[in-house]
């Protein structure tokens, strides 16, 4: 019997949304920036599903904003991609950078890609600063 992957487990916890489990594994020590073997971050996870009161947790107990994966890929070019306002909105009150290559690109090329509203989201980034 294979034993779990305890940082497995905690990433897959910002994909579910389920906060209440991840403030008790945070709270046993789990490290906010622990990262799976795709370079991935719990707050990328939680940005990319859009699960914003996750997103504004880890930021609260510590993540690293400016953290980006093998790809270049923030936490925020991921709720860009994906189109979830309120996570874009989080991150960037909470001062994540708007400088990241994504795939060697622009976040604002990135996020232009993404889902539903991206003409939105786009002007959002830019009016943070984005170019």
């Amino acid at each position: 019997m294979e034993i779990p992957n305890p940082i497995d487990h905690f990433h897959h916890l910002f994909k579910r949304g389920d906060l209440v489990a991840v403030r008790e594994f945070v709270a046993l020590g789990a490290n906010v920036n622990a990262r799976n073997k795709f370079s991935w971050t719990p707050l990328m996870l939680a940005a990319l599903e859009g699960q914003t009161p996750i997103v504004c947790f880890l930021i609260s107990a510590g993540a690293d904003i400016t953290a980006v994966n093998d790809s270049g890929v923030s936490a925020l070019a991921y709720a860009a991609l994906k189109g979830h306002s309120k996570t874009i909105q989080a991150l960037l009150e909470a001062g994540a950078p708007l400088n990241v290559k994504p795939h060697g690109g622009t976040l604002l090329g990135f996020a232009s890609v993404g889902g539903a509203n991206t003409q939105q989201h786009v002007e959002l980034l830019r009016a943070a600063g984005a170019e």
